[in-house]
């Protein structure tokens, strides 16, 4: 009767995952200098292909690589700090993180396809930096997004041309990730690009609801050729006072989906705690079949909350 007691309370641990899954669902100066440059010349090659490969039109349907590169690695703003992270390289290091846990795992669980489960949890870790980056990037340029415009609006105010302005933002102090998307946004519209689509990659990198309303309203703006100069007065406004609200009521989906990840993990280390606290526990679930069929399934279950949390399902475009 205990053992199923036991049996029960993890499993409902499992599915309150699960369920907070759904509802959650951002040497020194010379070779400093040198990797800089090098990293320019990557991101130079990363987007001449974003070029081609968006010309057609952002409509296009995405495939795995294309929608990790765009809504982890690109998002995450990593290649800022490490130029060389691509998809194929994410994926090499997730395969080394596997096969270093998989044998302590292993030697704890004593069950192949639990320890298989729970090492390739441990292998999702660099996407879960890579998603908690995105989702900080996009909390971090809501905050400055006003100030942003202010910017845009004084160059403007130089010369009514807003991609002249946002060429000029560059230089002006708006800070990372911003600074490195507006870049690239430039850069490719210089190379060819439509602009339209430019501004579409751009929102996509962000992944934010005010600055998704900002770049409807610059491309409504360009469209429709109106006053650049009005707009960017009442968007500063505007988004000075969604700022203060979200202030006010305290708002953060970066905080909220930082601690579903810290109770995912927590959640772990609390189930191999108590499954040790007790003999008989211990031998149920590590040395009989039922046991060990019983922490395969949650292992699935567990592995399906992260899944979720992950916003895996969320990659459609």
């Amino acid at each position: 009767m205990l053992l199923f007691s036991i049996s029960l309370l993890l499993l409902a641990s499992n599915v309150f995952l699960v369920v907070l899954a759904f509802k959650s669902v951002d040497v020194r100066k010379t070779v400093g200098s040198a990797l800089g440059r090098l990293g320019e010349a990557y991101s130079g090659n990363i987007l001449a292909r974003e070029v081609k490969r968006y010309t057609r039109s952002i409509t296009v349907k995405m495939n795995l690589v294309e929608r990790v590169e765009l809504f982890l690695i690109d998002k995450s703003n990593i290649r800022h700090y490490l130029p060389f992270i691509n998809f194929n390289t994410l994926v090499l290091l997730m395969i080394c993180i596997f096969a270093l846990v998989i044998k302590p795992i292993y030697n704890i669980l004593i069950f192949v396809p639990s320890a298989f489960m729970i090492s390739l949890l441990f292998a999702f870790v660099p996407v879960i930096i890579l998603d908690l980056m995105a989702r900080y990037n996009s909390e971090n340029i809501r905050r400055k997004l006003a100030e942003f415009i202010s910017i845009l609006n004084r160059w403007c105010s130089v010369r009514e041309d807003l991609f002249y302005a946002f060429e000029k933002s560059v230089d002006s102090g708006i800070g990372e990730p911003l600074k490195t998307f507006i870049r690239d946004m430039v850069i490719q519209v210089r190379r060819g690009i439509e602009p339209a689509e430019a501004l579409d990659m751009l929102q996509l990198k962000v992944d934010n609801l005010q600055f998704r309303d900002f770049i409807i309203n610059i491309k409504q703006n360009i469209r429709h050729r109106g006053d650049i100069l009005k707009l960017l007065d009442n968007l500063e406004n505007q988004f000075y006072k969604i700022e203060e609200e979200y202030n006010r009521r305290r708002i953060s989906t970066y905080k909220d989906r930082m601690l579903t990840y810290f109770v995912m993990f927590a959640v772990l280390f609390i189930a191999y705690f108590f499954i040790k606290s007790n003999p008989q526990i211990e031998h149920f679930y590590f040395f009989t079949l039922q046991g060990k069929a019983l922490l395969t399934f949650f292992s699935i279950l567990y592995g399906a909350g992260f899944y979720l949390s992950l916003g895996i399902m969320k990659f459609k475009h």
